[in-house]
């Protein structure tokens, strides 16, 4: 009895922290394909902005064989590179012409954006090693699927304080019987 009172009590703690600290909102997650170069898993905001982008929050996956570490901040440019990224795709996989930035294992810092200047307008993929090498891939095969989502934080404290609730009956039911 005492610890069903114990689990009790700290479910409810946790769910009550849970949802004061946890932010509100939802996330997204899209598998990408970058064709035979790379893939992974994009996690994205919830909602999209006006034009139907979505920021992207994480990224996971590989690129040449190594694995990606890091997504690229936004707003800041891949190094040699004359724009800052923005990180947004739409749900169909449309990328802007500013693009998804990130790292690699290997040293390398990537930049995967839509290519306007080449017509029709295609998916290139600019990347710069340690050493200051830079190379591109014009044309690359990109996709993305959308992946169930992730639930709110707020849903995880739901549950918990469900779970504070039933722990609390149960706790009841043994008092009373």
């Amino acid at each position: 009895m005492a610890i069903a009172l114990t689990f009790a009590r700290t479910a409810a703690a946790l769910a009550v922290t849970l949802s004061l600290t946890a932010p509100a909102h939802a996330l997204r997650t899209f598998d990408f394909s970058l064709g035979t170069i790379g893939s992974g898993v994009l996690t994205t905001t919830d909602t999209a902005d006006a034009n139907g982008y979505f920021l992207v929050t994480a990224i996971q996956g590989q690129l040449y064989g190594n694995a990606i570490t890091g997504l690229q901040a936004t707003g800041t440019p891949v190094p040699l590179n004359d724009w800052p990224v923005d990180n947004l795709v739409r749900a169909d996989g449309g990328l802007t012409t500013q693009g998804i930035g990130f790292s690699v294992a290997d040293g390398r810092r990537v930049n995967v954006y839509l290519n306007t200047w080449w017509s029709p307008p295609t998916v290139a993929v600019y990347a710069i090693d340690s050493g200051g090498d830079t190379s591109s891939a014009i044309g690359v095969s990109w996709r993305t699927t959308p992946v169930a989502s992730v639930p709110e934080p707020a849903s995880a404290a739901l549950a918990l304080a469900g779970l504070a609730v039933v722990g609390g009956a149960t706790v009841r039911r043994r008092r009373a019987g």
